[in-house]
């Protein structure tokens, strides 16, 4: 069996379809890969470092965008499609995933009108457009949520399947206690930290999150003293050059403090081990990644994310394993602030702990690997 991965535009939805087909290569007989995603964004790279084959495809976003620019846009979704129609037919293509994003459409499309199988996974609460476009031609709908079903056309809901969000092996891997405090004393190696301090990790999705950055930078000056705190921080490639930053690591330097900033974080399995507590957005990824591994969480949601990360945040709330805080405008520094007191806070901390470990949840690549099964 061949299986065709499609999904893209951010992390959210590349690691996601990294992830199915990594699990579909290691455990369905007989079956091959490939991904195929936009030229212009992270895809390429990304599979490529999972040892993926990929090919690439012009597409462009139509939601939010002027007439003229969205009629350009649809044009160029169409070509893209006939050229995935050819794709598909040169890989031999038995079934495809589609995992969100414009980026996925062209594929879908092309499998569509092929006849080919497809799978759509909606990793939102509110499904995205491109999902209720396509669900009523695809053969399954895996979500995250049960629900997300009510949201689809009436006519796909039937064919709608909880599996949850696919998280990467290596992270997923982590959910071990074994394998838990292994990932832990190598990540010390790596960050050069020390396993006996809390740890804060603070990131904000792939492309970092500036709010999250500049609010970090002004509050954790007041633990510059601190010898019992440590903080592991995704910048974003674009912030790590950040004048707050070099101020902030100027001020930092030589006191208690330990504190380590990355431009990107490719090894989050070893982030995500030695976190006590973790300050992010709620993409539905980052999400998954949390309930996979029982990291305790303050969240903030993105709020240009078209309530997606709200509703996100606030299923998870009642488990009690995170805390969701707003961002007020351009700071997130009321989330900070709470984060450092849940740092300061044992009997709390351990609550969230408690019920981050009883909710803990593993990724959903194995459910929609058995829907591929199932429909080829």
């Amino acid at each position: 069996m061949h299986l065709v991965v499609t999904g893209g535009g951010t992390g959210g939805h590349i690691y996601p379809a990294v992830a199915v087909a990594e699990y579909a290569r290691k455990n369905l007989p007989d079956t091959t890969v490939s991904y195929i995603g936009s030229v212009s964004g992270p895809e390429a790279a990304i599979a490529g470092e999972a040892g993926i084959p990929f090919d690439g495809v012009e597409v462009a976003g139509v939601v939010g965008k002027s007439p003229i620019t969205a009629l350009k846009s649809m044009i160029m979704s169409l070509r893209a499609a006939f050229r995935c129609r050819k794709l598909l037919k040169r890989l031999g293509a038995d079934c495809v995933v589609g995992t969100g994003g414009y980026a996925m459409v062209p594929a879908c499309i092309a499998a569509i009108t092929m006849r080919v199988p497809l799978v759509l996974h909606e990793m939102n609460f509110d499904p995205g457009h491109a999902t209720r476009l396509l669900a009523r031609r695809a053969a399954a709908i895996a979500v995250a949520y049960a629900g997300t079903a009510e949201f689809l056309p009436a006519s796909s809901r039937r064919r709608v399947v909880v599996t949850g969000v696919p998280v990467r092996p290596e992270i997923e891997a982590i959910a071990s206690p074994e394998a838990r405090e292994e990932a832990k004393n190598e990540a010390t190696r790596v960050f050069g930290l020390d396993a006996g301090k809390k740890t804060l990790l603070l990131f904000g999705g792939s492309q970092g999150a500036e709010a999250l950055n500049e609010s970090a930078w002004a509050e954790l000056a007041a633990l510059a003293d601190r010898v019992d705190v440590q903080v592991v921080h995704v910048t974003g490639r674009k912030n790590i050059e950040d004048a707050s930053l070099a101020g902030f690591q100027k001020e930092v330097t030589g006191r208690g403090l330990i504190y380590r900033p990355f431009p990107y974080m490719d090894r989050m399995d070893l982030a995500y081990a030695l976190a006590d507590l973790a300050v992010c957005r709620a993409g539905a990824g980052t999400i998954a990644e949390i309930m996979a591994t029982g990291v305790p969480a303050v969240l903030v949601p993105y709020p240009h994310a078209a309530g997606h990360q709200e509703r996100n945040a606030r299923a998870l709330a009642e488990t009690g394993a995170v805390v969701v805080v707003p961002q007020v405008g351009g700071s997130a520094t009321e989330a900070v602030r709470r984060a450092l007191e849940l740092l300061d806070d044992d009997a709390s901390l351990a609550l969230m702990r408690k019920a981050a470990e009883e909710s803990k949840r593993p990724g959903g690549a194995k459910g929609i690997a058995s829907l591929v099964e199932e429909m080829t």
